[in-house]
């Protein structure tokens, strides 16, 4: 692997999350690798701020546009296609959307994609997205165009993903998505995180009350059904995050004293927020979420809809709801609140560890050089 010049393509650099987390992981295993991406804010990645980050012709428009990469949709394949990316032996593209979209120019270059999910608004949440997915006042107008800008993608994307050499997936739930979608096998390598910046001693807990949930406020994370639920229950609850759902939320949560809006917050403040927590919600059904990690890894039980990744990362360790209704998470907050003394918390550091930074790394490390 040393004598191999390799690229690290990412769909976007804009801001902080579950995927842009993967690519820190791999920049740190691939100390001279080169990054690419459709468009970067360097603000948001000090980590990357020694590295080499090469970006497509979408970085030269307005600032305003870069940061939010939903409105370069129609582009965003073309930008990936037009990188130059002869130079590099191996080629690592971590893609929820068209980072698999890149062009080989050598026929001994290899190029792996680690696949968070077939992208979303393409193919299984499609019509959620069209229907669901809020927009500016500005570009409501336009709506009616996007079913023929998806329909475009989606083929752009099945091509794209018949030119990937390996695909990875980081679930087995993700796995049979590739399956299903892109007809490609893959090997599944969970995603990691830092276990170490939230371990704590598992005790002092008697006093916590609140309920939490970190996450965006886009449809499919399924927050209004934590506004309405805790709404009727009035337990506490703290949500964190931002996003086009925020205010609908916010009058959802009106009247409601118990419930507490938090907005952004820092990553280094995260493990406090966690530390104090009753318990973790994951309403959503998600591709893997490390989330969850993050909480177990601070001894925080989890409460989540049994659906998805979350069966792979959480499953026994936490308590699985069935459906997205109230009455199905009220009832597995109730028996979370008969159970919460019994919860053995040393057990979750011990299975949150699993699936650290360094476990992710060491497997990946692993599969490529076990490549022909």
């Amino acid at each position: 692997m040393t004598e191999k010049r390799i690229a690290i393509i990412a769909d976007w650099l804009t801001n902080r999350g579950g995927a842009e987390h993967v690519i820190e992981a791999l920049a740190e295993s691939f100390p001279e690798a080169v990054l690419f991406t459709s468009v970067y804010n360097p603000e948001e990645f000090p980590k990357l701020k020694t590295r080499e980050v090469r970006t497509s012709f979408l970085q030269k428009l307005p600032q305003f546009l870069r940061k939010k990469h939903q409105f370069l949709l129609p582009w965003l394949a073309k930008a990936f296609e037009k990188l130059d990316l002869s130079e590099f032996d191996l080629i690592i593209s971590s893609s929820s959307a068209f980072a698999k979209c890149i062009s080989k120019t050598r026929s001994d270059q290899v190029h792996v994609c680690y696949c968070h999910t077939p992208t979303r608004y393409l193919y299984h949440a499609r019509e959620e997205y069209l229907q669901d997915y809020s927009l500016p006042w500005w570009a409501k107008p336009g709506k009616f165009l996007l079913p023929g800008i998806l329909d475009r993608l989606t083929k752009v994307d099945r091509v794209a993903a018949q030119k990937v050499d390996y695909f990875i997936s980081n679930s087995d739930y993700i796995g049979k998505r590739i399956e299903k979608y892109y007809g490609r096998p893959s090997q599944t390598i969970y995603p990691g995180i830092d276990t170490s910046v939230f371990r704590g001693p598992p005790s002092g807990r008697d006093n916590n009350q609140y309920f939490l949930a970190v996450g965006r406020f886009i449809p499919y994370k399924k927050m209004e059904l934590l506004v309405e639920t805790f709404k009727d229950n009035k337990l506490p609850l703290k949500l964190v995050g931002i996003g086009p759902e925020l205010e609908r939320c916010k009058k959802l949560a009106a009247g409601a004293n118990n419930i507490e809006f938090l907005g952004f917050v820092d990553n280094q403040d995260l493990p406090v927020l966690y530390a104090g927590a009753r318990a973790f919600l994951f309403p959503s059904e998600e591709d893997f979420g490390l989330t969850p990690i993050e909480a177990m890894a601070s001894g925080c039980p989890v409460i989540y809809y049994a659906q998805g990744g979350a069966c792979e990362s959480v499953g026994e360790y936490g308590f699985g709801f069935e459906n997205q209704t109230q009455g199905a998470l009220q009832i597995m907050i109730n028996k979370f609140l008969e159970e919460e003394s019994q919860i053995d918390r040393i057990a979750l550091f011990t299975h949150a560890e699993n699936f650290d930074t360094r476990v992710f790394q060491k497997n990946i490390k692993e599969f490529l050089v076990s490549l022909p």
